[in-house]
């Protein structure tokens, strides 16, 4: 079973599909708008029945995500350092086998790169009227010190948000978290956890990333964790791991060993 659900969370954070209804008037475009913010943003309202995604590339190193058709122009997160980036939203033609629909090169040349997570994209969705926004606004009321502030979000997450074992079993891959479901139903699984993590965090002004990979804490399962900017150094933060023991009522370290995490992807 175990093995299962690990294939399962790897298809939900990795894989980048989507079924969208056939028309005539397809618009795509990519946006340079919030590039000195460190993003890069998607306009895709359009009629393609076939699977669509976008792949982010520098150096190498690729990053794909699902796109769906919205009337909103979606974010993605321009994380890999300062340089050339190609952006391409691609359409699937048979089996393996895509098509570029539209490219751009983009070019980054931030003097602060932490700016970069700061940011509301797909996969950490926030906005100012968001309740988990307004619920870490609270918490943090009167704080100017973000290693206070990381201090409350944190006690909040691991002491109200449970991890839902049942959930994994009717996730499909097209699955993105919702910050306020998360906050409203108290459970989740890793990749809530994280999200919300850094959605409350951002949302109050603290530079946090959310990290895919693995953990020597969770052996042999995909997980998803988050990295907070403290006093200029990036804090390994795991509050999936932290919540079942702190509901426990067992003490547990809230920064962990980086030593401990291998990550993949960040966000």
């Amino acid at each position: 079973m175990r093995k299962i659900l690990s294939i399962i969370l790897i298809s939900i954070l990795v894989i980048s599909a989507t079924v969208l209804p056939y028309g005539l008037d397809s618009q795509i475009s990519i946006l340079e708008d919030s590039v000195d913010m460190g993003t890069v943003g998607i306009y895709f309202n359009g009629n393609i029945e076939s699977r669509v995604r976008l792949l982010v590339e520098k150096d190498g190193t690729r990053y794909s995500y699902n796109l769906y058709e919205n009337d909103d122009v979606q974010i993605f997160p321009l994380q890999m350092g300062n340089g050339s980036y190609t952006v391409r939203v691609m359409e699937n033609t048979e089996g393996n086998k895509y098509k570029t629909l539209l490219s751009k090169e983009i070019n980054v040349n931030l003097d602060d790169y932490t700016v970069t997570y700061l940011n509301s994209i797909q996969e950490i969705n926030w906005s100012s009227t968001d309740n988990a926004i307004l619920k870490a606004n609270e918490l943090t009321k009167g704080m100017n010190n973000d290693a206070d502030k990381l201090e409350a979000i944190y006690e909040y997450v691991v002491n109200n948000i449970k991890y839902d074992y049942d959930k994994v079993s009717n996730l499909t891959v097209f699955y993105l978290p919702d910050i306020d479901e998360t906050l409203e139903s108290g459970q989740g699984i890793c990749y809530d956890y994280a999200s919300l993590l850094a959605a409350m965090l951002r949302g109050v002004g603290v530079p946090t990333k959310m990290v895919k990979g693995y953990s020597d804490l969770i052996p042999n399962e995909y997980h998803a964790w988050n990295e907070v900017l403290i006093n200029g150094q990036w804090k390994t933060i795991d509050t999936t791991y932290d919540a079942a023991y702190v509901q426990n009522n067992k003490n547990v370290d809230m920064y962990k060993l980086a030593s401990e995490y291998n990550g993949e992807k960040i966000y």
